[in-house]
C-alpha cells in the first residue's frame, strides 16, 4: 500500500529543501551574474574616494553616482579593489599604511558599507611602483584573501560568511619584497620586486639607492641586505591548504629581466600564467599539477608596460593595462599558452585596474594620471575586440581601482 502525502506537506518539504540550499556557500557558480553598479576608487588622496555608478546591463554604460556617492570609508591611497564571488563584498588594499578594508555594498541602493575594521598587514605597507598594483587576491571559492606584503611574507586571512577577514598566518616565502599577488583555488603566486634591474633606473650608487636621481634609501636597506637585483625576476608559487594556510612550493627565476615585476594573473580556464615586468616585457608561464612554473615565452606587446592584466571569463583572451595609457588586447591558445595581440590593439587606456565582468561583455579600466576617469568598453565575445563606450568621471578625477558589483 502507496502512502499519499497531502500535497500541502509535500510542498512544505520542498520549501525547507530550497531554503537550506540557498544557505549554502556562496560561489562563483552560484552568485548572481548581471552587473548592477561599479565601483571605482580614486587614487593618490584619502576623502571622499569611494565612488559608485549604476551599470546598465544591456549596453554597459555608467549612469550618475549613486546616493551619497562618493563614500569617505577611510581609504588613504587605493590600490587594488578585490570583489569576492558572491558579487558585494569588496576588499581594498591602502598603500598608506598596509591595511585592508572590507566594505559589503548593498545590490539594491549600491551604498557600501564598513563590514569590520581595517586590518594591517605584516609590513604595514605594499610593494609601489609608481603604478597601480594588484597587492591582494581573493580565491575563486570565496573563502580566501592573500596579500603580498612588501616584504618576506604572504598574509593569509579566511573571509567569513559577513565577509570579515581573520588572519591566519604570514608565511616567509623567501622573498626580498613580494609584490603582486594572484590565486586559484589550489595555489597563489606572487613576484618578488624588490630590485629594479634596468640601468640607469635603479642603480646601487655607495651605500645609497638611486632612482632616476634620487636617493632611495628604504631601496638601498633592501640592496645592503640581500644584494641588489636579486630576487627581482622571480615569481614564488604556494600551494593553498585545506584551511587556507599556504606552504611555498618553489621558486622560478625568470629569464630576460631588465625591470620591476608589476603585474600577474592566472589564467581561470587553463594552466598558464602571464606576468608584466616595468620593461614592457610579458613572460608566459605554464603551471604544473604541483604549482610550480616553467617560463614559455616572452613578448614586448605594442600596448607597452603590461601594468595590471585581466582574463576573459572564458580564458581564450587577456587584457592589459599600461604606461604609456594604452590597453592592450590578446587572444590566448589555451593549449600552448601562448598569446598574440589583436590587430585592433591598443586601446585607449590607462595605468590602472583592468577588470572583465563575469559575462564577459563588458570592460572596464582605471586611468588615474591620464584622463583620470573611468574607461568602458563592449567586448566581442567571439574575437575579444573592444568598442568604447565612453568614459565616466569620479569625485577625484583619479580613478586606479575598479570592480563590479553584482
Amino acid at each position: 500500500m502507496k502512502l499519499r502525502l497531502p500535497l500541502s506537506i509535500v510542498a512544505f518539504v520542498l520549501a525547507l529543501s530550497l531554503i537550506g540550499c540557498s544557505n549554502s556557500a556562496t560561489t562563483s557558480t552560484t552568485a548572481p551574474t548581471t552587473p548592477k553598479f561599479l565601483l571605482a576608487l580614486d587614487g593618490y588622496g584619502a576623502g571622499n574616494n569611494v565612488n559608485v555608478f549604476p551599470v546598465n546591463a544591456t549596453t554597459g554604460v555608467l549612469g550618475a553616482p549613486v546616493t551619497g556617492s562618493a563614500f569617505d570609508l577611510g581609504l588613504t591611497r587605493a590600490m587594488t579593489a578585490a570583489v569576492h564571488p558572491n558579487g558585494h563584498f569588496v576588499y581594498a588594499a591602502d598603500g598608506n599604511d598596509g591595511s585592508i578594508h572590507a566594505w559589503d555594498v548593498s545590490e539594491t541602493t549600491g551604498i557600501p558599507v564598513e563590514i569590520a575594521p581595517k586590518v594591517i598587514n605584516h609590513s604595514a605597507s605594499y610593494f609601489f611602483s609608481g603604478n597601480y598594483g594588484n597587492v591582494i587576491t581573493v580565491t575563486p571559492s570565496g573563502k580566501f584573501l592573500y596579500s603580498a606584503n612588501n616584504d618576506a611574507t604572504v598574509g593569509a586571512y579566511t573571509i567569513g560568511t559577513d565577509g570579515s577577514l581573520t588572519h591566519l598566518a604570514d608565511l616567509n616565502v623567501g622573498a626580498c619584497a613580494t609584490g603582486m599577488i594572484t590565486a586559484n583555488d589550489s595555489f597563489v603566486w606572487v613576484t618578488d620586486t624588490c630590485y629594479n634591474l634596468l640601468p640607469g633606473i635603479v642603480r646601487p650608487v655607495g651605500n645609497r639607492t638611486v632612482r632616476n636621481g634620487t636617493a632611495d634609501n628604504t631601496q638601498a636597506a633592501k640592496c645592503e641586505t640581500t644584494g641588489c637585483g636579486n630576487g627581482a625576476g622571480n615569481v614564488v608559487s604556494l600551494s593553498i591548504g585545506a584551511d587556507g594556510t599556504l606552504t611555498r612550493v618553489g621558486s622560478l627565476s625568470l629569464t630576460n629581466v631588465y625591470a620591476q615585476l608589476v603585474s600577474i594573473q592566472v589564467n581561470p580556464m587553463a594552466k598558464f600564467l602571464y606576468v608584466g615586468e616595468n620593461g614592457g616585457q610579458l613572460y608566459s608561464l605554464s603551471v604544473a599539477t604541483d604549482g610550480s612554473l616553467t617560463q614559455l615565452a616572452v613578448q614586448a606587446p605594442l600596448s607597452g608596460t603590461p601594468a595590471d592584466l585581466a582574463h576573459s571569463p572564458d580564458g581564450k583572451f587577456l587584457y592589459a593595462t599600461s604606461l604609456a595609457d594604452h590597453a592592450g588586447a590578446f587572444s590566448v591558445d589555451t593549449t600552448s599558452g601562448a598569446v598574440t595581440e589583436l590587430a585592433a590593439s591598443p586601446y585607449t587606456g590607462g595605468i590602472g585596474q583592468i577588470i572583465v565582468d563575469v559575462t564577459g561583455q563588458f570592460v572596464y579600466l582605471g586611468d588615474p594620471i591620464g584622463s583620470g576617469q573611468v574607461i568602458g568598453y563592449t567586448r566581442d565575445l567571439t574575437t575579444g575586440a573592444l568598442t568604447p563606450i565612453g568614459n565616466t568621471a569620479t569625485a577625484g578625477n583619479r580613478a586606479i581601482a575598479v570592480g563590479i558589483i553584482r
